[in-house]
């Protein structure tokens, strides 16, 4: 009988690719929240006068690792800036939102 019930999730875990890297809505709730803080700690560690922002989600990415990794492509602009400064960026943000840790793993823009 516990067969029974454990199949359909095994069956899922196994479909999904523990582990591994799925595409996620860049709608998602955790991905806005996730982005929200890797441009936050972007914006606090880049030096520059201006803040950035986003003006384009590519593409958003995730993994279960021990909690959730996002991996999140974005065009990112500076702020008061001339219409050709825009770069592209990926985020790699780690979160365990049960504990409200979300830290920026790696940021890459050119």
């Amino acid at each position: 009988m516990m067969w029974k019930l454990a199949f359909p999730f095994l069956a899922a875990l196994l479909a999904v690719g523990l582990g591994g890297l799925t595409d996620v809505d860049v709608n998602d709730k955790g991905a806005k929240i996730a982005l929200s803080h890797a441009m936050d700690e972007y914006n606090r560690g880049s030096g520059d006068d201006y803040l950035y922002k986003v003006v384009e989600v590519i593409k958003v990415q995730g993994q279960a690792v021990e909690g959730y990794e996002y991996i999140i492509t974005v065009r990112i602009a500076r702020t008061l800036c001339r219409k050709d400064s825009i770069y592209q960026c990926t985020f790699v943000v780690w979160s365990r939102p049960w504990l409200n840790d979300w830290q920026l793993l790696e940021a890459k823009c050119h």
